[in-house]
């Protein structure tokens, strides 16, 4: 059996920004529902792992932006994760459209044990008949991210907002990109051709919580750590950007 999933979407309004083409933000919401769609078939999803004691957790995620698909456009959305490892696995996205890639993308994910307090080992985790492929979505090594954000501004705070929160009770992934792109205007979004974005999930963040968001200005695009009130940063992010 293969380890592969794909169906058509639809770019609908509400998944599309001021410029009426695909959000960042909503890229990265896109691959982990259809993420979830493919673990559910896998017999991998929400509920089954409940019953293990476990759920999935995304460890940093890679989008890579060729074209940015059109409001109303119809594009082909695929997935598949590759052979896992000890602690980890990789699962690869793509958006296509008449048969050119539009976006590209790569999760790392480990499985949280909730007895356990702790990541668990992938070890008779998938079924033993599943082929795994050996494609790999943007195959370069995950960016190193530096910690220290001394030399940045703080941008602005941010509340984590009830409508945050996910069935974790934790801040969802999704919430921390696009409080990230709201850390640039209309106008100045409209002017970059965004290329590719990377964000590492350190720690979870709660609702109430309030966040700072720091970002730097490199020659490729920028840089961004989401402090916690405690000082320690949730989550570390880059964008690469042509303005």
């Amino acid at each position: 059996m293969e380890a592969y999933f794909s169906r058509q979407q639809i770019i609908d309004p509400g998944m599309c920004d001021a410029t009426g083409r695909l959000g960042c933000a909503d890229t990265f919401r896109m691959f982990q529902d259809v993420a979830s769609e493919h673990a559910e078939q896998m017999g991998l999803g929400g509920i089954a792992m409940q019953k293990r004691h476990a759920f999935w957790m995304t460890v940093r995620t890679r989008v890579h932006f060729h074209h940015r698909p059109a409001m109303m456009q119809a594009v082909e959305l695929s997935t598949w994760p590759l052979t896992p490892g000890k602690l980890r696995c990789d699962r690869c996205y793509r958006v296509s459209r008449d048969g050119r890639v539009l976006a590209e993308g790569r999760t790392e994910w480990c499985v949280y044990d909730t007895e356990l307090g702790a990541v668990r080992s992938m070890d008779g985790l998938f079924d033993e008949e599943l082929c795994f492929s050996k494609e790999v979505a943007l195959p370069a090594p995950y960016a190193r991210f530096r910690h220290d954000f001394a030399d940045a501004d703080r941008i602005c705070s941010y509340v984590v907002r009830p409508s945050d929160i996910d069935i974790g009770r934790h801040m969802n992934n999704v919430a921390y990109l696009r409080m990230l792109m709201d850390s640039f205007s209309v106008s100045e979004q409209e002017r970059m051709r965004i290329t590719e974005m990377e964000i590492l999930f350190c720690m979870p963040c709660f609702e109430g919580e309030e966040l700072d968001v720091m970002r730097r200005s490199t020659d490729y695009g920028y840089e961004f750590g989401v402090r916690r009130p405690d000082g320690r940063y949730a989550a570390l992010a880059l964008l690469r950007a042509e303005v």
